[in-house]
């Protein structure tokens, strides 16, 4: 009897109306779904985010893109980017001066550069590195820290 009340009333059987609310209550799930996997892709992005310094890059033609914790902890690169040969010329030929990297979240940090190549040509848009030994944990893996290259520093870069 309560079947044929709703079919005169609406139209459609218990049946229809249930299918109806499965399929808004499936459909409002995706999109929550799909909205909840958008932000974490956009705050990940956000906290991976590299800071750049128009002086660092006019002063020594090279944009620094990462800072990575490697070697069981034990190394760190610095990755950039040529942007002008002749300035990354000089800036890597001067293994007196490297940069150094300093933790923003302890103090200390280290430029005690292992590996910085000297000698061949650098390519505008190529991508180089430099590995620190990374004594005593001066740098770890989720803080924050600088780069200072004489009296120049940028701040904030994401350690990997």
């Amino acid at each position: 009897m309560l079947e044929a009340t709703v079919r005169r009333t609406t139209g459609r059987t218990p049946r229809v109306n249930r299918l109806v609310v499965l399929s808004a209550v499936l459909a409002t799930a995706l999109v929550v779904g799909l909205l909840v996997v958008l932000k974490l892709r956009s705050s990940s992005a956000d906290t991976g985010s590299f800071p750049q310094s128009a002086a660092i890059e006019q002063q020594y033609g090279v944009r620094f893109s990462r800072i990575a914790v490697v070697g069981d902890g034990g190394l760190i690169t610095l990755t950039y980017v040529v942007l002008d040969s002749e300035k990354a010329g000089r800036f890597q030929s001067d293994v007196q001066h490297p940069p150094e990297l300093l933790s923003e979240n302890r103090d200390g940090g280290t430029k005690r550069v292992s590996v910085m190549k000297q000698g061949h040509t650098l390519r505008p848009g190529q991508t180089y590195y430099l590995v620190y030994q990374n004594t005593k944990g001066a740098l770890r893996h989720g803080e924050k820290a600088s780069i200072q290259l004489s009296s120049l520093t940028l701040r904030h870069a994401p350690v990997l």
